[in-house]
């Protein structure tokens, strides 16, 4: 008899195993899930800074009236707030300071109209051409002192490009740090 309840115990067991196994693998394929959609449009910073393939799902587009409503209709001050929104949202705050502070990237404070000494020796104005094309090739023009690569890695996955409502929205922002 001790026999039989021997073997009767191991299978109530491994079914218990089972049935706990089962419920840890739901659990896991839910979070997985969940995490999946949020990094869909919330990335990480690193997953931003080493997307370099054009396979990589793209963040969904913002549908405020900056990113739809071509910039010319769009108010100043509008287009800076989207800026602002952006330039936090978007993790430029992490390089580029507000204050004059340095950081891994320039500092938004005074750039606009400002002359920008790059890597080659040649200097710039810093207009709304200069720092546009600033946003869409990061590596086109770098300011001495500071490495190629780095923004273009940062921001990858943003497709400003071909966003130009929200370019303009930042060279607004940038604009107002005086």
């Amino acid at each position: 008899m001790a026999e039989g309840q021997s073997g009767d115990g191991l299978g109530r067991w491994l079914l218990g195993g089972l049935v706990v196994g089962a419920i840890v693998l739901g659990l896991m394929v839910a979070a997985y899930a969940v995490g999946y959609d949020r990094g869909k449009t919330h990335g990480t910073r690193s997953e931003r800074a080493t997307a370099t393939t054009p396979s990589k799902p793209q963040p969904a587009p913002t549908t405020t009236q900056a990113a739809t409503t071509p910039a010319s209709t769009v108010p100043a001050a509008q287009l800076a707030a989207r800026g602002k929104q952006l330039y936090t949202s978007d993790g430029c705050a992490a390089c580029h300071s507000l204050s004059g502070s340095a950081g891994a990237g320039p500092t938004f404070k005074g750039l606009a109209g400002s002359t920008v000494t790059l890597t080659d020796g040649s200097t710039v104005t810093a207009d709304d051409a200069y720092l546009s094309r600033s946003l869409t090739e990061p590596d086109a023009q770098i300011v001495k002192g500071y490495n190629p690569g780095i923004m273009s890695a940062a921001i990858a996955g943003y497709g400003l490009p071909g966003k130009p409502a929200d370019v303009q929205s930042l060279v607004a922002f940038i604009k107002t740090q005086r």
